[in-house]
């Protein structure tokens, strides 16, 4: 008995010193072999601990040699995340939109209760779009909701709770020349270029105190505008404002104008010489549309078939077509008037009126009483009371008498002077060395290209 105990004794020691023998041996091969030395002693360790046919023994909590040969801690399997997009349907809120998605209930509410304070939720519009991510256990990870190409708002989930921020937005901004030639109407010269209705209404609009271009544009006409195009992923999301404008006259007149913000800070159009462009009143309530009634005291009526007086002009647009104040002013009359319709009635400085007849409907939130801006939405084009078609009837009247919009004239009010005069001139040479303005180019011209990232902190404006 004390022999076997002997002898399982010395096997004991000779076994440890192998074992440890066998080890540092190996460590000195690890150098050799840039092995890292905690993998070399796991190595051995593990081999150690095999039993004679090369597996583990049971409980000893070893893997494979092989296994730890091939670890890589980047392939360590990662908790499973769901994701999860959906898009607002007609007559969804966020909350309905979500249960649709199977959201539960406790969720839903911590999502709008983050985005309480930065949505407004009487701005959500079918086609906004949203995705979540949820962890493993369903929790969420984060929730990103874009209501515009530009405003993406994200929920992320942190250790103080969650966090709602603005996300930044990576646009590529291309300054451009678009020019063309007046063939039938500006509308369709724009088209041709394949631009959007935006930036006709905004190159009318700068020029409506000077020209209107339902009435006095000719074939031969040219115009011209130096805008920033905003791409998202290729994709065209929106103009900046027009930062010049031309329009040339086949009569030899042109018109001009320049985006420049003064001292005050605001943003106005001048001409060459810094006179504003804009006068106190708009030559036109709707700054694209057919004249199809002149101002006249003989008109057939085209329902009743009188001869009588039409003091002032039909403008025919589409149904829903926006109409504007052509001045500042109060709102005296709005309601239904006979056979006008559906009318406003607006009263200026000095002792101008203007109407605006045969409305499909006003703006929302107009009164009697209300005042309005010179080119504010005050209603749209219908075709309300005695009216073949959707049009605006429109009147302006000066001391109880009417005028025919179209032969009045107005003054500018604004002018620069001192130093931001100087700095506009020079502003003005800057623009017109790049864009070239006499050297009339049919195809847009792209000037100047340049990344930028939109946050909060730095916004911009679209048309």
């Amino acid at each position: 008995m004390k022999l076997i105990k002997h002898i399982q004794l010395v096997i004991m020691i000779v076994t440890a010193i192998f074992a440890g023998s066998a080890m540092f041996g190996n460590l000195f091969l690890a150098k050799q072999n840039q092995k890292p030395l905690l993998q070399t002693m796991l190595d051995r360790t593990d081999a150690f601990v095999h039993d004679l046919h090369g597996e583990p023994k049971e409980g000893s909590g070893f893997i494979a040699v092989d296994s730890y040969a091939s670890y890589d801690p980047s392939q360590k399997k990662e908790q499973p995340i769901t994701k999860i997009a959906g898009t607002i349907k007609r007559g969804e809120s966020i909350d309905t939109s979500l249960r649709r998605q199977n959201i539960s209930s406790d969720l839903r509410l911590s999502i709008i209760s983050a985005l309480r304070n930065k949505l407004d939720f009487k701005r959500i519009k079918p086609e906004d779009n949203y995705t979540l991510q949820l962890d493993h256990k369903g929790d969420l990870e984060s929730f990103h909701y874009e209501s515009s190409p530009l405003d993406i708002l994200t929920i992320k989930n942190s250790n103080e709770g969650y966090q709602v921020s603005k996300a930044p937005v990576e646009l590529e901004r291309k300054k451009v020349k678009v020019a063309g030639e007046i063939s039938s109407s500006l509308f369709a010269a724009f088209t041709d270029k394949n631009e959007d209705m935006r930036l006709v209404y905004a190159f009318a609009d700068i020029f409506a105190s000077k020209i209107d271009f339902n009435t006095e544009i000719k074939p031969g006409d040219r115009y011209s505008l130096v805008v920033d195009k905003y791409y998202k992923n290729g994709e065209l999301v929106g103009y900046g404002k027009i930062e010049a404008a031309q329009y040339h006259r086949v009569n030899g007149a042109t018109l001009e104008a320049y985006r420049f913000a003064s001292s005050t800070g605001k943003d106005v159009y001048y001409d060459q010489n810094g006179v504003a462009v804009g006068a106190s009143f708009l030559r036109s309530p709707v700054p694209v549309g057919k004249l199809t009634s002149n101002f006249t005291y003989q008109r057939r009526h085209p329902i009743t078939g009188q001869i009588k007086p039409h003091l002032g002009i039909d403008l025919s647009a589409p149904v829903g077509t926006p109409i504007m104040a052509v001045a500042d002013g109060k709102i005296i009359d709005i309601g239904y008037n006979g056979g006008y319709g559906k009318q406003i009635i607006i009263a200026h400085n000095g002792d101008f009126k203007t109407y605006y007849g045969h409305l499909s409907r006003f703006k929302d939130g107009l009164h009697r009483g209300s005042l309005v801006s010179k080119k504010d939405i005050v209603g749209y084009v219908g075709s309300t009371g005695m009216s073949t078609g959707p049009h605006l009837d429109y009147r302006v009247q000066h001391h109880t008498v009417f005028k025919d919009p179209f032969a009045m004239s107005f003054k500018s009010e604004i002018a620069l002077t001192g130093k931001d005069l100087r700095q506009f001139k020079q502003d003005v040479q800057s623009i017109d060395k790049l864009a070239d303005f006499d050297t009339f180019t049919p195809h847009p011209q792209v000037l100047k290209v340049s990344n930028l990232t939109i946050t909060k902190e730095h916004d911009i404006t679209l048309l």
